[in-house]
């Protein structure tokens, strides 16, 4: 219950952060101009006082430079930041992550299912909340163990980035970021030691353990719309485990939500329904 109530703060936090952030304008008025037209006049012809300096940001805003107190003000004049065309909270999606039951059907012996929320704040930026159960049973080809993992659920917090933020909303391209935790246990048996040529095969079984693991993704992700609301989307993923519990007889092979730790990369492909909270309309790509 302390690990819901923390994930849930945690959304709760990311979502208040980017939905009240707003875009600080510091227009450069001057004495003795009055409205946009004559400000625009001067900034073109007045000579400036010298402790500014013009420049350019990332963004391609012109920015002067106060050299004295260090204050940047950007010229909004002369420069506008890129228009956001669809409103600010513009849908809410649902969806299930159906990558491990398919690999199930084809031998996988981890995983089990998935499902995940997300909010579209002006189909740019969208918190998302995840959550699933996960198990792993597995022997390997020489036999010498079996690897048990009982059910356990993970949960996972982040946002993802819309790169086609002003485009059509039947197609997404984004990249994302991740923290996910689960709680499990787990356990190794019949294990078998060989003894060499004088003695008898030991057979000897590893006590259950428990263990809390967090650990960070990073994502990149394609999603088209297939029907009315539907979507669905494929993404991959690169992870790292940032903390664990400290185990006395070694650490877990699998990890709910994560996969296994031998490799860095796992994936997903979700089904998803999108409810939008305003009428959608035509984007025209080319006025942008």
């Amino acid at each position: 219950m302390n690990m819901i109530r923390y994930i849930l703060t945690l959304f709760f936090v990311l979502t208040v952060v980017v939905t009240s952030a707003q875009r600080r304008i510091t227009p450069v008025e001057i004495p003795g101009k009055s409205g946009s037209a004559a400000v625009a006049d001067s900034v073109a012809t007045e000579a400036k006082p010298d402790n500014l300096v013009e420049t350019t940001d990332m963004s391609g805003h012109t920015v002067l430079v106060d050299t004295i107190s260090g204050v940047e003000y950007r010229d909004t004049i002369l420069t506008q930041a890129p228009k956001l065309v669809y409103p600010r909270f513009e849908a809410v999606s649902v969806g299930v992550n159906v990558w491990d039951p398919l690999l199930r059907c084809f031998g996988q012996k981890y995983g089990l299912i998935g499902f995940w929320g997300e909010l579209s704040i002006h189909n740019w930026i969208k918190p998302v909340v995840e959550a699933g159960l996960g198990q792993a049973e597995m022997t390997p080809d020489n036999g010498n163990y079996t690897y048990k993992s009982s059910v356990a659920p993970y949960f996972k917090v982040g946002l993802n980035y819309n790169f086609l933020y002003n485009s059509d909303t039947a197609y997404s391209v984004y990249a994302g970021l991740r923290y996910g935790i689960s709680n499990f246990g787990f356990e190794v048996t019949d294990v078998t030691i060989n003894q060499g040529y004088w003695g008898d095969d030991m057979m000897i079984n590893v006590p259950s353990q428990r263990a809390t693991v967090g650990y960070v993704e990073a994502v990149v992700g394609l999603k088209v719309l297939i029907f009315s609301n539907f979507y669905i989307g494929w993404d991959i993923r690169m992870h790292s485990i940032v903390h664990q519990s400290n185990l006395q007889y070694g650490e877990p092979w699998y990890i709910p939500g994560y996969g296994t730790r031998t490799t860095p990369f796992s994936a997903s492909l979700s089904v998803s329904y999108t409810l939008p909270f305003h009428k959608r309309k035509q984007v025209d790509t080319d006025s942008k």
